[in-house]
């Protein structure tokens, strides 16, 4: 028996790495298990200054994944520019209704604050007339 009969189907998925070269190249079939499937970005780890851990970035910004979905990728593509330019009025519609929303909360909440305060100042101020006298 030689040996490449007896190696296991990781050592040749290892192997054809280190032949390639690279491992864009590579089909995703041949990869063993012990390789994981997603690149991993590079992370701060030394800097004292930075988080432990935060993404090495170029522009202080929230780093949100972006959807790669093929079956989303499709969806969006199928859609004609009259549904593109809907869903875009509705998405702006609502984040203009939540902040809508959210500013007539806080009037609500200060106008009820600046009230039960008045209410408060007018007891207090009877409760001293009465005390005084």
């Amino acid at each position: 028996m030689d040996d490449s009969s007896s190696s296991s189907p990781a050592a040749a998925a290892a192997a054809a790495v280190v032949v390639d070269g690279e491992e864009g190249d590579l089909d995703p079939e041949s990869n063993s298990l012990e390789q994981p499937l997603l690149k991993r970005s590079p992370t701060l780890t030394s800097s004292h200054y930075a988080m432990v851990g935060a993404k090495v970035s170029h522009i202080e910004s929230l780093d949100y994944e972006i959807n790669e979905n093929d079956l989303f990728k499709h969806d969006w593509r199928s859609r004609s520019s009259t549904e593109v330019l809907q869903y875009i009025l509705l998405k702006w519609t609502l984040a203009f209704l939540v902040g809508l929303l959210t500013g007539v909360t806080a009037s609500l909440i200060n106008l009820a604050i600046e009230n039960i305060a008045g209410v408060k100042m007018l007891y207090l101020a009877r409760f001293v007339k009465d005390q005084s006298t």
